[in-house]
Order: C-alpha cells, then structure tokens, then sequence
C-alpha cells in the first residue's frame, strides 16, 4: 500500500522538475531577448535562484509528509487517594471550554478538544466535588460517600522466635 502512495508523489515531483526546467529555459531566452548585456545576465541569475529556491521549497514539503496513525495514543492519569476523597490528574487536550467532566453511575467521563473522550472506571459511592483544568492538566476532585472497610493484620510475635 506504501508503494502506490508513493508511485502519484515520485510522477509529481518528476512533473515539476520538468516544469521548472522549462520555465527557467523560457525565462532565461526571454530576458535574453529583452535586456541583453550585462543587465540580462544580472536578472537571468536572479531568476534562476529564485526559481531554484522554491523548487527546493516544494521538495521540502514532500520531505516532510507527516503520517496519522489512526491507533489512540497511550493515555496516562493518576488517582490518588487524599484523605476521605480521590483525586483524579490527567493530561487532556483543551481548550478549556470544551473539558466536561461528569460521573455515570462508577464511570467518569472525560471529554476535551478534538473529539477527546475517556471512560475510567471509579469506585463505588464516589461523589464529583470539583474540576480544575490549566495547561493541559485536569484535576478532579471527587468524595467517597463510604469509605470501604480495610481490615489490617496484625502479626504476633511468637515467644518461639
């Protein structure tokens, strides 16, 4: 698939060398013809150069084709428990105006610029508090209605050891 990507670029480059040897051939008779001497020479050369500057101009753009995967890339975020709440910190594209953040049922769901939208699966009984969002980062706050039971063990000393 690669190779017939390739094959209309490689014609297309081929076709402007073409032209643009042409057009330098024409411009240079023509001032020939026009202005000749020394002043002829001086703009035949300006010409030339001009024309040599966007011919490599041109090829830079077909140098420099940028590829889009159509994969999503790895998205990263934290969330870190703080006291009897949780805060969720993650990178999202902006602008700020059009970060929404909302909790559905034990989902948050996150949506920014350029059709962004993440699901993160959260715990049970948690309550949105508050969003901020600077510089790319959004912070979310959000409350454990309950806090879940943690049972620590504690391990005895036997009067063995």
């Amino acid at each position: 698939m690669k190779k017939e990507r390739e094959k209309p670029q490689e014609l297309l480059k081929n076709v402007l060398s073409i032209v643009s040897i042409a057009v330098v051939a024409l411009l240079l008779i023509v001032l020939f013809k026009v202005k000749g001497g020394l002043l002829g020479i001086v703009l035949g050369t300006i010409a030339v150069a001009t024309l040599i500057y966007w011919l490599m101009e041109i090829k830079k753009i077909f140098r420099e084709e940028k590829t889009y995967s159509k994969e999503e890339p790895e998205w990263f975020y934290d969330l870190i428990e703080e006291g009897e709440g949780l805060v969720f910190v993650a990178k999202v594209p902006g602008p700020a105006r059009e970060v929404k953040v909302r909790l559905v049922d034990e989902t948050l769901e996150i949506k920014g610029g350029g059709n962004f939208t993440r699901r993160v699966h959260m715990l049970k009984d948690v309550q949105l508090q508050n969003k901020s969002y600077s510089n790319g980062v959004l912070h979310v706050k959000l409350r454990q209605m309950e806090k879940p039971n943690k049972k620590s063990f504690r391990i005895k000393n036997s009067p063995n050891s």
